[in-house]
């Protein structure tokens, strides 16, 4: 990739919070509002991946809309039901605006959740987390993959043969991206060896 390189940075991602700023586009805002406010000034697009809290906290959206009035905000029917987005994605369709052409594909979760796929001077970007599947993601070469990568299979297999009751995390755990299946897509749809991975939505317990 050369000098041709993106700017991004994980706010932060996990159980207790997702945001991950990559270039003028913004990938949910499940984290207090002071936590992104000084990125805020240079985003021109928001995507709601899903209506989780931890992707989504309601007074940061809120203020948002408020004082950054600008920015458009992208998410699915239930994300619009609601919270209120300025487009609406649905799946396979493109959603075409100034800058971008933002693809929305389906991510296997316990509500409607999406990933995207969009391209920023050049370079190619997928992002998906909370799915338990990347079979509905679009095949092809990536410069930069964003992708949950939530747990070690046979730790959560462990965990399994360990359960007496109560919080199951085996269940919990199969709601999200193993970090093989992570590396597979990866290494499958890397564009070159320089392609890079950004993991996200790691299990603190099972990574």
């Amino acid at each position: 990739m050369g000098t041709n390189t993106l700017n991004y940075e994980v706010i932060q991602s996990g159980s207790k919070g997702n945001c991950v700023v990559i270039h003028d586009v913004m990938v949910d805002c499940g984290v207090p509002f002071a936590k992104l406010k000084e990125h805020l000034y240079n985003i021109r697009y928001l995507l709601l991946t899903h209506i989780h809290s931890d992707h989504i906290r309601p007074a940061t959206l809120q203020k948002i809309k408020v004082l950054f009035p600008k920015i458009l905000i992208i998410g699915n029917y239930e994300v619009a039901q609601v919270y209120g987005v300025h487009v609406i994605s649905n799946t396979g369709y493109p959603v075409e605006t100034e800058h971008h052409n933002f693809m929305p594909f389906e991510c296997v979760h316990n509500v409607v959740t999406q990933g995207f796929t969009w391209a920023i001077n050049g370079l190619s970007i997928i992002y998906a987390t909370d799915t338990n599947t990347l079979k509905h993601a679009p095949m092809g070469m990536y410069d930069y993959f964003f992708l949950e990568s939530n747990h070690d299979e046979k730790k959560l297999l462990a965990a399994r043969r360990n359960f007496k009751g109560g919080y199951d995390p085996y269940t919990s755990g199969k709601r999200h991206l193993s970090t093989k299946e992570c590396k597979t897509f990866y290494y499958l749809n890397r564009r070159t060896q320089e392609s890079e991975l950004i993991e996200l939505h790691k299990s603190e317990r099972f990574y």
